[in-house]
């Protein structure tokens, strides 16, 4: 079981790997608009960013976490909205394991 911040520090590492590709930088904070209205990033840069944090989750834990699946998009409030909606998510994800 994760925390969140344990959670959170696997995301900003993750951000900080997507900077190094992009010229705009994603800030890291639980704030940070990742989907939506306003957003920080546009749709390649949020898969290239969930690709990346499924590798770096996986590389933590021993195990593989689907995050963008059926039930991420089924939710009536999406996971993605937020660094801080993923984290939450995340944490949900990993304690069912």
């Amino acid at each position: 079981m994760k925390t969140k911040n344990e959670i959170l520090e696997i995301i900003y590492n993750s951000i900080d790997e997507l900077n190094l590709q992009k010229e705009k930088k994603l800030s890291k904070e639980e704030k940070t608009k990742l989907f939506g209205k306003d957003c920080d990033l546009d749709s390649l840069g949020l898969v290239n960013l969930i690709s990346i944090i499924e590798d770096n989750i996986e590389e933590v834990t021993g195990n593989y976490i689907p995050i963008a699946d059926e039930r991420a998009f089924s939710l009536e409030s999406s996971p993605f909205k937020t660094v801080g909606t993923l984290a939450e998510y995340i944490q949900k994800l990993l304690n069912e394991q």
